[in-house]
């Protein structure tokens, strides 16, 4: 790898050692020329495709460029399968800033409205976090992923000069893990709403809380027909929790552990379940069907269609 590239990745505090188990190299691509070539892999470890990143001296040229037939894939998750904690980023870059800091992590190679509902899987035993991009697409982005991964924390890069993203902070000196601590989890519109307002008072962005909001102040109409639209998991997770377990004024007793007093709340607008206590996590419809019935994901994925 040339002086360019690999004091680009030094920069951004890309180690030698996940450059390596990453396999990124320097290498060229009949349009970008001279570039850093970054190998995608399934699920499973196998060779998928490679993407292309520019010389970081080229502005003038396209950012990325694919190998021809290469599909959408979700970065890094051959490696993170077996964690308990992931982190979920926006672009290959980010994810191996993560790496380098010891976070699991793993990225959509599509962009911001690129995850997939086929990922989802994945993460139903993982501590998720998401931190996309600070910007409107990044916003709109974790909206998307928060909705399909609905016990995930979200985390907001600091409003700075020239930090728009995970590398960005890290190359100015911020530190990821100190960042993970400030991870939240807001478990509806009104915890949307609650820490939109204390963010607008200290006059930082709020991208994706106004993405958030205009998602669920839709009309009803409008979400039942996105519902009746949308795939067998979306159908699978609109299922109301309300006819799987009953609820005493929003709540009920944990199904996950043994307590005498509900700390189980149900938000119907969202159709989902936090437990407040030993568990201090969201679960959806097929987290519920599984627990009640002892059954597989694509089971309980088949049961409430």
């Amino acid at each position: 790898m040339n002086k360019v590239f690999s004091d680009w990745l030094s920069r951004r505090h890309i180690t030698k050692e996940v450059q390596e188990e990453f396999g990124i190299t320097g290498g060229t691509n009949e349009y970008l020329g001279e570039c850093i070539v970054i190998p995608v892999k399934g699920e499973n470890g196998d060779f998928l495709y490679n993407k292309y990143r520019r010389n970081p001296l080229d502005q003038q040229k396209p950012k990325y460029l694919y190998d021809k037939g290469g599909k959408i894939a979700l970065y890094g998750a051959w490696k993170a399968k077996d964690e308990k904690q992931v982190l979920i980023t926006e672009g290959e870059m980010d994810c191996l800033v993560a790496w380098s800091a010891n976070i699991p992590a793993v990225t959509s190679t599509g962009g911001a409205m690129s995850f997939q509902a086929e990922w989802v899987p994945l993460f139903a035993d993982k501590e998720a976090i998401i931190c996309l991009d600070n910007d409107p697409a990044g916003g709109e982005g974790m909206v998307k992923i928060l909705g399909m991964i609905p016990h995930a924390k979200v985390m907001f890069v600091p409003d700075r000069a020239g930090v728009k993203d995970i590398s960005d902070y890290v190359e100015g000196g911020g530190s990821l893990n100190e960042l993970l601590k400030t991870a939240k989890f807001l478990p509806s519109l009104e915890a949307v709403k609650e820490n939109r307002a204390d963010r607008v008072a200290l006059w930082q962005s709020v991208h994706f809380h106004d993405a958030y909001i205009k998602e669920h102040e839709k009309p009803i109409s409008t979400y039942k027909h996105r519902v009746e639209a949308s795939d067998r998991l979306t159908r699978a997770k609109a299922y109301p929790i309300k006819e799987l377990m009953e609820f005493r004024a929003n709540k009920a007793r944990c199904l996950w552990h043994n307590e005498k007093t509900p700390s189980l709340q149900y938000y119907e607008k969202t159709n989902t379940c936090y437990c407040f206590g030993q568990c201090g996590r969201v679960y959806d419809a097929i987290d519920v069907y599984r627990k009640l019935h002892n059954c597989s994901f694509n089971e309980a994925v088949n049961s409430l269609q």
